[in-house]
């Protein structure tokens, strides 16, 4: 059984930087960074590429916290509609990849352009349509082809928050982790604490699926396949994954997810996933061979 982690919140002068935050933020980064240094290799525009990377972003965290808080929080949205605003509250990972999905949608037929300038201080940017819609495909499958690697840590975020609790499991499972009272060790931020309540943890059990992932991704970074083959293997690889781990998590009642019909948000969505997994398989033979 592993030991439960616990992270301290970091107290900079007036700041308080939250693990979640920091690895979420630091994982963003690096994805940026891997999906631009990609993106040279195989030719496409730095400058469009990173609009197409803004776009993601912000459509995925807008969707992440909206979807998050209509589908695991109904209630606090009934009693409280406004915590659709508070983007900083919560997310989902289904709820981010349709808000993301969405921003490059909008990405395609518009694009920001300054409308309004009133200084050097204050100027505007509002969406303007495109006189020709860009082609999503190459776009994403080069972020595709890095995002496991960015999603390790928001998992890790996950994991160190223990946000995903789960079923319990015995006590010699080997990915269980202590919750529950027991003895704690501090190591200066952090704890181990060694509680006597095993549990399923969610984000680590997809930390570490995110981490296979990740690594077969990079192994096949200097191969050449069609444009649009990141997009087609990782929903077929991710999907039936989650699907099963969904079912190791809490039911409602006991503080857990919401359930529709027997099913998690999140099992309804890993089967729109690997349906669009298998249209874009579909629509392979018809496209080029990324260049390297």
């Amino acid at each position: 059984m592993l030991p439960y982690i616990h992270v301290r919140d970091l107290q900079v002068g007036p700041f308080t930087i939250h693990p979640f935050g920091l690895l979420v933020t630091g994982g963003t980064l690096l994805g940026v960074e891997l999906a631009k240094r990609r993106g040279s290799k195989v030719g496409l525009p730095p400058d469009t590429l990173m609009t197409f990377i803004a776009w993601m972003l912000v459509g995925g965290f807008i969707g992440g916290h909206v979807l998050d808080e209509i589908f695991y929080h109904p209630r606090a949205v009934i009693e409280q509609p406004w915590s659709l605003l508070y983007l900083w509250a919560g997310l989902s990972s289904f709820g981010g990849f349709i808000g993301a999905l969405t921003g490059v949608a909008l990405w395609k037929f518009f694009a920001m352009k300054p409308n309004l300038n009133l200084g050097s201080l204050l100027s505007f940017a509002l969406p303007s349509r495109r006189a020709q819609p860009v082609k999503i495909m190459p776009y994403a499958d080069v972020v595709l082809a890095v995002f496991p690697v960015a999603w390790i840590f928001g998992r890790l975020g996950c994991t160190v928050v223990h946000d995903h609790p789960g079923v319990i499991a015995s006590p010699n499972t080997l990915l269980a982790v202590a919750y529950g009272l027991g003895p704690v060790r501090s190591y200066g931020f952090f704890e181990l604490r060694f509680g006597d309540t095993p549990r399923y943890d969610l984000g680590l059990l997809e930390m570490l699926f995110a981490v296979l992932v990740a690594v077969f991704f990079s192994l096949t970074w200097k191969r050449r396949f069609r444009v649009g083959w990141y997009a087609a293997v990782l929903p077929l690889v991710y999907a039936p994954v989650r699907f099963l781990l969904d079912f190791l998590r809490l039911d409602d009642p006991a503080g857990g997810d919401m359930h529709y019909a027997g099913l998690t948000p999140g099992q309804w969505a890993c089967m729109a996933l690997f349906g669009a997994g298998l249209l874009v398989v579909a629509g392979l033979v018809r496209r080029p061979v990324l260049a390297h």
